[in-house]
């Protein structure tokens, strides 16, 4: 899938035309397969082996894409959809949706290490920040390397939503259910919590995000209909 990214870049290269290209991994899901030969895990034997096939591909790519007259002028965003498991004791266990961003454009960007606590959709406000475009857009997120930026999270399964700052997390369950937690420590394989009283300005704030998304999208959508 990769090589064949590379030859559609190439193509677009040659037409002297821009080009972004979407490119998924199944390193997380079944059946774990991947070509033999390639690292020292066999093939189908689980999913420690598609991950690190996933990561001797995307290296592979890197390594090839270097090798191109576009790659020096190309922004490469590399980020995990989410880890392997949601399971917890508060449902939304933190240290399972701590993902890798990585930005990468030696000939573009200078190194650095940014350690605040983000989500998903703040990727692309930050990436056109790096970029130094004016826009306008409906963007949720935020740049992450403003200095006005407020660290926050917004995670969730397929009932669970959830919200983490400064240390608290208040997760929003079907039937209107809540509970709120405060994060005692936290480890990159296992976080500890303590169940607290419901505050009700923090209540407001993550009804206030997953409430206004839905109700943007939903007349969005009903416009689109009448339209």
């Amino acid at each position: 899938m990769l090589d064949k990214t590379l030859k559609e870049a190439d193509s677009s290269y040659r037409a002297h035309k821009p080009f972004m290209s979407f490119v998924m991994t199944t390193s997380n899901h079944r059946p774990y397969d991947y070509p033999d030969g390639r690292i020292d895990i066999p093939s189908h034997t689980g999913r420690d082996g598609a991950v690190k096939y996933s990561d001797y591909a995307i290296g592979e790519f890197i390594k090839k894409a270097k090798e191109k007259p576009w790659f020096k002028n190309t922004i490469f965003v590399i980020v995990a959809d989410h880890c392997a498991s949601s399971a917890g004791k508060t449902e939304i266990p933190l240290d399972k949706y701590h993902i890798p961003l990585i930005i990468y454009a030696p000939e573009i960007l200078k190194p650095q290490v940014i350690d605040k606590v983000a989500s998903q959709i703040d990727i692309m406000p930050t990436l056109f920040s790096m970029l130094n475009w004016s826009y306008k857009s409906k963007f949720y997120g935020s740049d992450i390397l403003s200095p006005s930026f407020k660290e926050r999270a917004l995670i969730g399964t397929y009932q669970k939503l959830g919200l983490y700052k400064e240390n608290k997390l208040m997760v929003l369950s079907p039937t209107k259910k809540m509970k709120s937690y405060e994060v005692v420590e936290q480890g990159l394989y296992e976080t500890k919590y303590k169940e607290t009283e419901i505050d009700e300005s923090f209540k407001a704030e993550i009804i206030g995000y997953y409430q206004g998304a839905s109700t943007i999208h939903k007349k969005r959508a009903d416009r689109y209909e009448s339209e």
